[in-house]
């Protein structure tokens, strides 16, 4: 049950008598002056009342004072202003204190105790110091001389008085219970405390001297009770301590005797008041590392609560939660976090992905590397965030879909790392894809048809013009032989008109049926080893009579006339016809085509040029295609099916060789290039050979 407070009266009076009690104590030390001394615990008494009262208090102080100074030697008017000057000590520290330093009213922390010493242990008393000094010396004038001895022994007085008493009253009356874990350590200490304060000051030490120098053997004890126990222990100890030097001293023991008693206890209470100080101290240092690991506690366990907390959601996310550290495209990135799933998505362990930098890079799909490392760094540079799609491969190779949002983590310098989900979006890509075929099939099958029944109108109509082109000169001339018109000269012309015209008509009709092998896979050859020269002028004087009929000249050049390769020959001349014709038919009157042979390793290459207008480019990907013509309309000057340079690359094919076709970089013209595999010559070949060159040179 809550006792009810003193009332003002009784805190007045019950202050006044420990504050008289207190000061007849240290009056009774005193020797430069009877109402000078340097322990003056009465100090530490007044203040500690006044922060725990409050200033309404202050009377008690100035009756105890007022008392115990009028029983003195000095004047009415000196102990007056005594009084006076211990009262204004106490009310001039509680103002400094709460209005200055905004002390909290604990010694809890360094900057309290420092605020407390500074306000309290040496501003405040200077107050006290210097009236009580003036009371004196203005009560007895021959005091004067001795001003300064009697201000610096009241001040350390009062000011260790403050430092030493003050800290223990306040920290009794602070709420809280010691610990009664503790008990018996605490009865340890202080006993230990006792005995060696009684060893170092109060006499104990054996042997008929008392005075060593041991004051340091006080300080374990003391800084024991600081790293270890509360303020109530630390300044129960230190008032301990201070309540034996002092009695020793009195009684001639301790390090500090000397020959003045004043300088004595002067250099007695500094030691006792320094060692406060450091005790203090240290205590604050404890308290402050006390509470700062128990608040790290409590926000370790705040945090582990929250990371809980947030496992148990990322590990339900169907997908890869993840954090990295660096530019996502450069090698040292550093993941420092990826979930659990990510060994259900790709069969990879968490360890693989933290161990090894930019791990997600690495196991990108080869297709989609380069620019998934783009989009990274991109968003990465944005310091926002963004999506990214793009292929993983699993540890078992297959792929795996995936969509990547991620935000980017920066500071005050940019951007330093990104956190984000990966999610499986296999089987909505497939379906998309799937999707997007379905339309690029239908679409292309569509156009298909559309372009299938295009070329079958223009096929239909070619076929029909180019059929009926020869029956008609047929038809024509035939008419003029049976009418009996035409002489003998204009019955022979008639005669090789009619031949050329079914000629052509039979080369349409081989060409469509060639077509239709092709197609069916039906076209075999027979190979055979053959001389290529002579197959290349077989095809030459097969096509003379049309380029002498343009008035071109056929142009050979044999870089290697010796070449031997295995073929269909009457194929193989096909194809060398097929092209000589075609060069012919484009080059323009008095042109030139040129024929070289040559041999480039085991390839014999065959390579036509013509003087004419050349293959127009956007032609040139489709010229060995079936039916196609660069110029398909029905009024194109050169006729013909677009058969022949498909016939031939699939002739060339099954040949083994490869045929191209492309423009000469100077004056014009096309080039068609057909190379084949060679093989060496035997001796009858080359002999045979040799026969009609030494005739044709005879």
């Amino acid at each position: 049950m809550k006792r009810a407070p003193l009332p003002l009266i009784a805190q007045i009076l019950l202050l006044a008598v420990v504050y008289f009690a207190a000061a007849e104590l240290g009056l009774s030390l005193a020797s430069l002056h009877t109402n000078v001394t340097p322990v003056w615990p009465p100090t530490g008494i007044a203040i500690a009342v006044l922060l725990i009262f409050g200033r309404r208090a202050w009377p008690g102080v100035f009756l105890g004072a007022l008392v115990s100074n009028l029983l003195t030697q000095i004047s009415v008017g000196s102990a007056v202003g005594i009084a006076i000057g211990n009262t204004l000590e106490a009310v001039v520290a509680l103002w400094l204190l709460q209005h200055v330093s905004r002390w909290r009213n604990s010694l809890d922390s360094v900057g309290d105790v420092m605020r407390f010493v500074g306000c309290a242990a040496i501003l405040a008393p200077v107050v006290g110091a210097t009236i009580g000094s003036l009371s004196i010396c203005l009560g007895v004038p021959a005091e004067w001389p001795k001003f300064w001895s009697l201000f610096l022994t009241w001040w350390i007085g009062d000011g260790f008085g403050a430092l030493i008493v003050a800290p223990f009253i306040l920290s009794w009356r602070a709420p809280g219970e010691l610990n009664r874990g503790h008990g018996v350590e605490v009865t340890a200490l202080l006993l230990l405390h006792l005995v060696v304060v009684m060893i170092v000051f109060g006499g104990w030490f054996p042997g008929p001297v008392k005075t060593y120098p041991l004051a340091y053997l006080s300080l374990p004890c003391l800084l024991w009770a600081a790293l270890k126990f509360d303020l109530r222990i630390v300044t129960s100890a230190i008032v301990l301590m201070a309540g034996v030097a002092v009695w020793g001293a009195k009684h001639g023991y301790g390090p500090w005797v000397q020959a003045s008693p004043n300088v004595a206890l002067i250099l007695l209470i500094t030691f006792v008041g320094t060692s406060s100080l450091l005790t203090l101290v240290v205590s604050a240092v404890t308290n402050e590392r006390r509470r700062a690991e128990d608040e790290t506690s409590k926000l370790v366990s705040e945090v582990e609560l929250h990371r809980r907390r947030i496992e148990d959601l990322v590990a339900h996310v169907p997908g890869v939660v993840w954090e990295a550290w660096g530019k996502p495209d450069a090698a040292s990135q550093r993941i420092d976090f990826v979930s659990s799933h990510v060994e259900k998505l790709l069969g990879y362990g968490q360890h693989e992905w933290l161990s090894t930098p930019n791990f997600w890079l690495t196991i990108v799909h080869p297709d989609d590397k380069e620019r998934a490392a783009r989009e990274a760094a991109t968003i990465f540079a944005s310091g926002k965030g963004g999506t990214s799609r793009f292929r993983w491969l699993r540890k078992d190779g297959r792929e795996v879909w995936v969509e990547s949002q991620s935000v980017v983590v920066c500071d005050e310098t940019g951007p330093l790392g990104m956190r984000g989900v990966t999610m499986n979006i296999t089987d909505a890509v497939q379906a998309e894809i799937e999707r997007a075929e379905l339309l690029e099939r239908e679409s292309q099958a569509r156009e298909e048809a559309e372009e299938a029944s295009r070329l079958k109108e223009d096929f239909l109509a070619t076929v029909s013009h180019e059929l009926r082109t020869p029956l008609n000169a047929v038809v024509g001339w035939s008419r003029l032989l049976r009418s009996g018109q035409l002489d003998k000269d204009g019955m022979t012309h008639a005669l090789e008109v009619i031949e050329r015209n079914a000629s052509a008509q039979r080369q349409i009709i081989e060409d469509l049926l060639d077509v239709s092998r092709i197609i069916t896979g039906k076209l075999r050859i027979n190979t055979q080893r053959v001389d290529l020269l002579l197959v290349i002028h077989a095809a030459i004087d097969a096509v003379r009579p049309a380029a002498e009929a343009k008035e071109i000249e056929l142009r050979t050049h044999f870089e290697a006339p010796d070449t031997v390769v295995r073929a269909d020959i009457e194929r193989l001349q096909q194809i060398l016809w097929n092209l000589l014709a075609n060069a012919v038919k484009f080059t323009p009157q008095h042109g030139m085509v040129d024929l070289y042979l040559r041999q480039h390793g085991s390839l014999a290459e065959i390579r036509i040029e013509d003087s004419g207008p050349g293959i127009p480019a956007e032609f040139l990907p489709r010229i060995f295609e079936r039916f196609s013509q660069a110029d398909g309309s029905s009024t194109r000057k050169q006729g013909g099916l677009g058969l022949g340079l498909a016939i031939v690359r699939h002739l060339v094919e099954l040949h083994g060789g490869t045929v191209w076709a492309g423009n000469r970089e100077e004056n014009g013209g096309a080039v068609l290039v057909v190379s084949l595999p060679a093989i060496e010559a035997t001796a009858a070949e080359l002999i045979a050979r040799s026969i009609p060159a030494q005739s044709s040179g005879d």
